[in-house]
């Protein structure tokens, strides 16, 4: 989830601090780069004048249910594809190539998003495996309703209202894992409720504070929304 500033900026950094996120993750504010451990993988991150540096419940669920995700296909398939609908920083993005992701796309609507997301993807690329797909990440202005084809995983860290409206959308571009964040406790029933009437299966559920976060699966044949 995106976190916008109040009109005083003094502190901002404060708010943010170095997590450790799943089995291998580390998420570290610019300002504390010192602070990398060599035991996980180190995502660097700027969040620039309006945006979480992934230390909100809402990131830190969708990472570890990436982290999940990326690990099942892995197990399959070299170099899954991933979208990030609604990439703010890019820490979705980044973390899935880090991960070994190989087609790589991060969208949202808001221009300015997407310049920290770049922003970001430069400070990690050292973390980047080179793969047939190229080894950057492909960052866009514009929402999920731009894409074309499929990709292995799907991330939507995105209001639970927005979840619900752009339901067969994500649906659609999913060809294996959708991971779900940003959804409220009041909004998880009706969230989880519309997507599992369209042919996804929940395989888990996780929460943290106040937010609800679920990794889900395509089943079934193809569904065609046209």
């Amino acid at each position: 989830m995106k976190r916008r500033r109040g009109s005083a900026a003094i502190g901002w950094e404060g708010l943010l601090r170095t997590i450790d996120v799943g089995k291998r993750l580390r998420i570290v504010p610019l300002w504390e780069k010192g602070r990398t451990n060599a035991a996980r993988i180190n995502l660097v991150i700027d969040p620039g004048p309006s945006f979480g540096a992934g230390d909100h419940p809402t990131t830190v669920m969708a990472l570890e249910l990436l982290e999940e995700a990326m690990a099942l296909l892995q197990s399959e398939m070299n170099a899954p594809s991933m979208l990030d609908a609604g990439t703010g920083t890019g820490v979705l993005a980044i973390a899935a190539k880090a991960l070994g992701s190989g087609l790589t796309v991060g969208l949202d609507i808001d221009g300015a998003a997407i310049c920290v997301a770049r922003r970001n993807a430069q400070l990690n690329g050292n973390l980047f495996l080179p793969c047939e797909s190229g080894g950057s990440i492909h960052f866009f202005v514009g929402d999920a309703s731009a894409v074309r084809g499929e990709f292995d995983v799907v991330a939507a860290n995105l209001a639970a209202p927005v979840l619900v409206r752009s339901a067969k959308l994500l649906t659609k571009l999913t060809a294996r894992y959708l991971v779900l964040s940003g959804i409220a406790e009041e909004m998880e029933a009706a969230v989880f409720a519309g997507f599992g009437s369209l042919e996804m299966n929940l395989m888990r559920k996780t929460r943290q504070d106040q937010w609800c976060a679920g990794l889900v699966e395509r089943r079934g044949a193809k569904i065609n929304f046209e």
